[in-house]
């Protein structure tokens, strides 16, 4: 008995939570609202233009052929094949290439220009390597070797590849500081230029020899009989006849 009244009384002196425990609150969410138009509202897409649109948009409305909700495969199609041909673009007929700005005279480099033009590329890389001009031996072979290459690849012949132009262009000067002596100075200015070249199928030596000596073959005349019968014809001028 007394265990029991001590459990009561001990019971009775444990200090417990000041509220009494409430049910946790649940909040509803908030509603959704969907930001969506039915399909109608393109109807009212002619608001503000002209009558005469309108009006077109209505006709065509009109005559619009109905949809058909039948079935898929009542109506077959038939497939045709279209063969399309591509066009095939024609073969290049010459081929363009110049070389980079050279720190150079271009009246110089014009000379080798007049060497290799008219020439076959690989007669006129022959020349230029063996020129007595240094740029001749480097960079202006190279550049003329690279365009032949390419327009081989391109799909010309190489046997038939003659250099049919050659031609300088001037590059942009560089200035240069010149010192010089008691405290002055001066600017040097050091030109560049650049060669083209373009390469085109033409006549070798062998079929401008022969052309050449047809047409020396065509120039001769036979001997022939001349008539020594023929009228006099005096011609009548004005001046004194003495």
């Amino acid at each position: 008995m007394s265990r029991t009244l001590r459990a009561l009384s001990l019971a009775h002196s444990l200090s417990g939570p000041s509220r009494p425990l409430a049910r946790p609150l649940v909040i509803a969410p908030a509603p959704q609202v969907a930001f969506a138009r039915n399909a109608s509202w393109f109807k009212n897409i002619g608001f503000g233009l002209p009558e005469s649109w309108r009006r077109n948009m209505k006709d065509k409305e009109e005559t619009a052929p109905a949809e058909d909700t039948g079935n898929v495969f009542d109506t077959t199609v038939e497939q045709t094949e279209e063969v399309v041909q591509a066009k095939r673009r024609p073969p290049p007929k010459d081929t363009r290439f110049k070389s980079a700005a050279r720190k150079m005279s271009h009246r110089k480099l014009n000379d080798i220009g007049r060497l290799v033009a008219g020439m076959p590329a690989d007669e006129a890389v022959l020349q230029l390597q063996f020129s007595e001009k240094r740029a001749a031996r480097t960079w202006v072979k190279s550049t003329l070797a690279f365009a032949r290459d390419h327009a081989v690849a391109r799909g010309l012949s190489r046997d038939r590849l003659v250099v049919q132009e050659a031609w300088v262009s001037k590059g942009k000067k560089e200035g240069r500081l010149d010192i010089k002596g008691r405290g002055r100075m001066g600017i040097k200015h050091h030109p560049r230029a650049r060669i083209h070249f373009i390469l085109t199928e033409g006549k070798t030596w062998e079929e401008k020899r022969a052309a050449k000596d047809a047409k020396v073959i065509r120039q001769v005349r036979g001997a022939g009989m001349v008539r020594e019968d023929g009228k006099l014809r005096r011609k009548m001028t004005s001046d004194w006849a003495w």
